[in-house]
């Protein structure tokens, strides 16, 4: 099991990056999005999942914590429904966001 990381403790290197010029974010963001566990956060796995849908829809003015948790929670989909394309486009997204925050120390 990964080792929580509270999110004042995240370091920008240390976070998967689909803009970088190699692809290895595709080998690390599982592991990244596990660092969070969204279903202790958020109470339970249906109210998880409910954050998740919302906060893909729309990133834009969502919190680093509601980030995470609805990229923690994309990877449990992926596990469980063994469907594992890191290219996914809301991964690709929800990395982007929690960068930027993480960069700008907008750690809430």
């Amino acid at each position: 099991m990964t080792t929580p990381i509270a999110n004042e403790d995240l370091l920008l290197e240390k976070i998967p990056n689909p803009e970088g010029e190699s692809s290895d974010y595709q080998e690390t963001w599982a592991e990244f999005a596990l660092t969070m566990n969204g279903y202790e956060v958020c109470g339970d796995f249906e109210s998880c999942s409910d954050l998740a849908s919302q906060i893909i829809k729309e990133p834009k003015n969502a919190s680093l914590t509601e980030l995470r948790c609805a990229l923690f929670f994309l990877q449990r989909r992926h596990r469980w429904n063994e469907y594992s394309d890191p290219a996914d486009e809301n991964i690709v997204h929800l990395l982007k966001f929690i960068r930027r925050k993480v960069q700008d120390r907008e750690i809430k």
